[in-house]
């Protein structure tokens, strides 16, 4: 290899990894500069945080590849969350005389909704050919006004929600395992497994495969057979569901 081939090929990696190689300089600055950074509680809590909000990133990352985004996300993750907080309450404000449900309803019940919502912009989006941004910047509005009147319903007049059934708050928050007496909960081990799944969507997939076609090139990709319509539909339902994972998560860890 030439002496510009090597330069070129260095000049490569370093912008295709630039993002990377700026983190670890700003880690490695910060890990110098304070100490406690460094400390098994500090690392395990970064762990802890990141996990808590991958499945939105998971479904963000989709959107990204069709080259637009969700403004949405942020607002879906909330209607989830409330979702799933209003049917596992142990004295229940929104549906009063509900007991708590088993927990695989109230998730059903936020991914539906989320799903509904997602549906919407991969449609609009689809078919009207609107820009993505613009498309969820609206329906973010709209989630919201939806949370705040679905706040409203029943006895609970806008109020916070709190006092999670058990099960619920276990299931998501209970203790995976610890190191050296740090506690790691049980999410991080459903956004490892998030991960791994949308890994192999992306990667092995006709889906997957199709969505980076979509990203490159939509019109290529429609002359290559693909039905860009419903790929572009299906990721942004894709992301919705991570955002209610997302939801169904911070609900119970924020509680």
């Amino acid at each position: 290899m030439s002496a510009a081939d090597k330069r070129r090929t260095v000049n490569s990696l370093l912008v295709n990894n630039a993002m990377y190689i700026i983190i670890a300089l700003v880690v490695i600055f910060i890990a110098i500069r304070m100490p406690a950074y460094r400390s098994v509680n500090s690392i395990v809590n970064i762990v802890n945080l990141t996990a808590a909000k991958l499945p939105i990133a998971l479904g963000i990352a989709g959107c990204i590849v069709l080259t637009g985004t969700d403004i949405s996300a942020g607002r879906m993750v909330g209607l989830a969350a409330v979702i799933v907080a209003s049917m596992s309450i142990t004295a229940n404000k929104i549906f009063p005389g509900l007991e708590p449900l088993p927990i695989i309803i109230p998730l059903l019940a936020a991914i539906a909704a989320c799903a509904m919502i997602g549906f919407i912009n991969g449609f609009s989006v689809a078919k009207f050919d609107l820009h993505p941004f613009i498309m969820t910047l609206a329906t973010q509005l709209i989630t919201y006004g939806i949370i705040l009147i679905y706040l409203k319903m029943g006895t609970n007049n806008g109020q916070t929600l709190s006092g999670f059934d058990p099960q619920y708050r276990d299931l998501v928050t209970g203790t995976l395992f610890t190191i050296a007496g740090v506690r790691v909960p049980m999410y991080v081990l459903y956004s490892l497994i998030l991960v791994g799944l949308m890994w192999v969507v992306w990667n092995k997939t006709t889906f997957g495969k199709n969505m980076f076609a979509v990203g490159s090139n939509k019109e290529a990709a429609e002359v290559s057979g693909v039905n860009v319509h419903r790929t572009i539909i299906l990721v942004f339902v894709l992301a919705a569901v991570m955002y209610a994972l997302t939801g169904f998560i911070d609900g119970a860890r924020v509680a």
